[in-house]
């Protein structure tokens, strides 16, 4: 097949699934729609400029999008796949053509569907796809508001590499142990990372033996920085900065338990790759993470914002430590079916060859 993605070209998910259908054997095109780092596929930059950028302006985007619809005629790809309904589905709605999959990531919907515009315009680009892909049953949901067809919604994650992301068993918790925590979500305004440090200065308080890890960069980066400063963990939290995927599964080895307390979320990568880990996930308590984790099951979910409740969770696991074990297997066993990235490429692959059939 030849496929033609479209999306900004600093979105960091785009890359598993270029990489993932060229080793497949196919005819890989991404047109983006801002900067984009080197790729090893054929790339169309229709942003300004070229060199990469987080922070291009995305007043920017509909100007790209003229450019799509010719290159598109160019290329002459099967199908078209584009990622984020608000940018690159918009820019597949401009270009007009067929079959096009339009995978939605989580913002892109939740944000959206609260702007009077936005709201049309969503209707309007899931009503002209040929598939509607989203990454989770919370999106689904918010899609079938819009009154769009429930048969050309698919629930479908990117998943993770279970290969890579190995399972890895940790020695027995006891009150004396070090916690070994870590976080990976970016660290921006929506993960909310103050609750998790405001949390650590309770630990701190009542003499538990952590180190607190924050692998991700961010914009908030030098502002949590001065917050661990002044809470004085200094000693006990660290920042990374980005960690790149050949190195993540290593460093979520070293570590037996995973941090989260984003406010709202698509389906979590990062959540997935801890899981697959066997580290214990504490995660806040949103659609998102709840339709993953069973409080007192496979994990525990703390209360939005709320540092006492997450610190509570995190001494709660000092004195229920068996849980830790059943919770690491159910995990491992819950992505291997549900979300291992392998198995999910293929039925998207599948998914593709209907609709180019169609």
């Amino acid at each position: 097949m030849r496929i033609c993605f479209i999306s900004t070209g600093n979105f960091s998910h785009i890359g598993p699934y270029l990489d993932y259908f060229k080793r497949a054997g196919h005819e890989v095109h991404f047109i983006c729609l801002s900067p984009s780092p080197e790729r090893d596929v054929s790339i169309y930059n229709t942003g300004f400029g070229n060199t990469y950028s987080r922070t291009q302006g995305k007043w920017k985007y509909p100007l790209s999008m003229l450019r799509v619809r010719k290159l598109i005629r160019k290329i002459k790809p099967d199908i078209i796949h584009a990622h984020y309904a608000t940018s690159g589905g918009l820019a597949a709605l401009v270009s007009g053509f067929h079959p096009a999959v339009i995978t939605v990531h989580g913002s892109d919907l939740i944000n959206g569907v609260k702007s009077p515009i936005w709201k049309i315009l969503l209707k309007k680009i899931f009503n002209y796809s040929d598939c509607v892909n989203v990454v989770s049953h919370e999106l689904e949901e918010i899609a079938l508001s819009l009154g769009i067809n429930k048969e050309k919604i698919e629930v479908l994650t990117l998943g993770v590499d279970t290969e890579i992301f190995e399972f890895v068993e940790r020695p027995p918790i006891v009150k004396t142990s070090l916690l070994r925590m870590i976080s990976t979500r970016r660290l921006e305004s929506v993960f909310d990372h103050f609750t998790i440090l405001n949390a650590l200065v309770m630990l701190k308080e009542k003499d538990i033996n952590y180190k607190m890890t924050f692998a991700a960069d961010g914009s908030l980066l030098h502002q949590l920085e001065e917050h661990v400063k002044n809470l004085g963990l200094s000693d006990v939290v660290k920042f990374l900065g980005k960690v790149d995927n050949e190195s993540m599964p290593g460093l979520l080895a070293q570590n037996d338990i995973y941090l989260s307390a984003s406010k709202w979320d698509g389906a979590s990568l990062s959540l997935l790759e801890a899981m697959s880990c066997g580290l214990f996930p504490i995660v806040s308590d949103i659609n998102a993470n709840s339709a993953w984790i069973g409080d007192n099951v496979n994990g525990y979910l703390h209360k939005i914002g709320d540092a006492d409740n997450l610190a509570n969770c995190i001494m709660k696991l000092l004195d229920n430590p068996e849980i830790i074990q059943k919770a690491a297997i159910m995990n491992r066993q819950k992505v291997c079916e549900k979300a291992d990235r392998s198995t999910n490429m293929k039925r998207l692959e599948e998914i593709y060859k209907d609709l180019i059939n169609k």
